[in-house]
C-alpha cells in the first residue's frame, strides 16, 4: 500500500516539479524555525519565542526518539530501482517519522496558536500540508512517516504552545520548570556526547536526537537565567534599533559557530558544544550583553 501511494507521486515527478518539491521541503528544515525565532527572541516576544520552541524542540524529541528506536530505512534505499531520492543532504537518518513533517506541524502550528488571526491559520497551514507531500514526491519519506510526524508536530503545537504561553506569566513556576528541564536535558546530552565518541552506539541513530537535546537543554537553561538575571525587553525600541539587534545577533552566532568548530576535538563533543552555546547564547548571552550596551531593555 506504500508502495502504491510512492509510485503514484513518482509518476509525476518532473524535474519542475521535483524542484518545487525541494522548495517547499527547506519550509520543514531547523532553518526556517531558527531565523523566526531569533527575529522573535530580540525584536518582538520573548513569551511567544518560548512557547514555539518549547512546542518544536518537545516534537523533535519525540519524532528523533521514535527514529533511534525504529530505524526504518527510506524509500530509496529500499528501491533503489523504483524510487529516486531527492535532496539528500536532508535525509541522512532513518526514515520513520519524518523530521521534516514534525517540524513544519510543530512550527506552523505553534505560529497560528501565538497569532490566533484567520489569515494566520490560512497561510500556515499550507506548509502544513506541502511539506510532507513534498517529502514523498522526493522519494525520502514513506505516507506513515509523513503522517505520523505531523501528528506528532501537531500535537506539540497546538498544545504545548497553549501551556507554555500560560506558564510563561507565572514567573515562579517557570522558573522551576525551565531549571528542571534544562539541567535533565543537558545531562542526557552529555551522556549521549559520550556514547557517540566512546561506543558504537549507531550515530544515525543518536546524533540528530543529541543534538535536539543538547540546544534544548541550553535553550531551557537559557530562558532560566535570562528570566532570573535579565528580563530583557525585546518589543521596545525603533525599528532601527530592532534590525540591529537582529543583524548583530545572527553575525554574532555565527562566529561563534564558527570558532567551535575551529577548536580540536572528537566530532561529538564539537557538536555539542556548537549546540549548547547557540541555546545559550542567543537566549541569555547576547540578550544580556544588549542590554548591558543599551541596546534592549530591560526589566525584572
Amino acid at each position: 500500500m506504500q508502495l502504491d501511494i510512492m509510485m503514484f507521486f513518482q509518476q509525476f515527478r518532473t524535474p519542475v516539479i521535483e524542484k518545487i518539491a525541494e522548495i517547499i521541503s527547506m519550509l520543514g528544515e531547523i532553518a526556517v524555525p531558527l531565523v523566526v525565532l531569533m527575529i522573535l527572541l530580540w525584536c518582538v516576544s520573548r513569551k511567544k519565542a518560548f512557547a514555539i520552541a518549547s512546542s518544536l524542540m518537545t516534537a523533535l524529541i519525540v519524532s528523533q526518539t521514535l527514529k533511534a528506536i525504529f530505524r526504518v530505512p527510506r524509500p530509496f534505499q529500499v528501491y533503489p530501482d523504483k524510487i529516486r531520492g531527492g535532496r539528500l543532504s536532508t535525509a541522512t537518518g532513518y526514515s520513520f517519522p519524518s523530521g521534516h513533517s514534525t517540524t513544519s506541524g510543530a512550527f506552523y502550528s505553534a505560529l497560528i496558536m501565538t497569532v490566533w488571526k484567520k489569515w494566520a491559520t490560512l497561510i500556515f497551514i499550507i506548509p502544513i500540508i506541502l511539506v510532507p507531500v513534498s517529502r514523498m514526491i522526493l522519494g525520502v519519506h514513506w505516507p506513515l512517516d509523513v503522517t505520523v510526524g505531523t501528528i506528532i508536530g501537531l500535537i506539540a503545537g497546538f498544545g504545548m504552545t497553549y501551556l507554555m504561553l500560560r506558564l510563561y506569566d507565572m514567573r515562579k513556576p517557570f522558573l522551576i520548570f525551565t531549571f528542571i528541564i534544562g539541567l535533565l536535558a543537558t545531562i542526557a546530552s552529555i551522556v549521549l556526547t559520550i556514547l557517540l565518541s566512546t561506543t558504537d552506539i549507531d550515530p544515525v541513530a543518536f546524533e540528530d536526537l543529541m543534538s535536539t537535546v543538547t540546544i534544548t537543554g541550553s535553550m531551557f537553561l537559557g530562558f532560566y537565567l535570562e528570566r532570573k538575571t535579565v528580563g530583557s525587553i525585546p518589543e521596545e525600541g525603533s525599528i532601527g534599533k530592532k534590525i540591529a539587534r537582529f543583524i548583530i545577533g545572527v553575525i554574532s552566532t555565527l562566529v561563534i559557530v564558527v570558532l567551535i568548530s575551529l577548536i580540536p576535538a572528537p566530532e561529538a563533543f564539537t557538536s555539542f558544544a556548537i549546540y549548547f552555546m547557540i541555546g545559550l547564547w542567543c537566549i541569555y548571552i547576547y540578550p544580556l550583553i544588549a542590554v548591558k550596551t543599551r541596546l534592549m531593555e530591560a526589566v525584572l
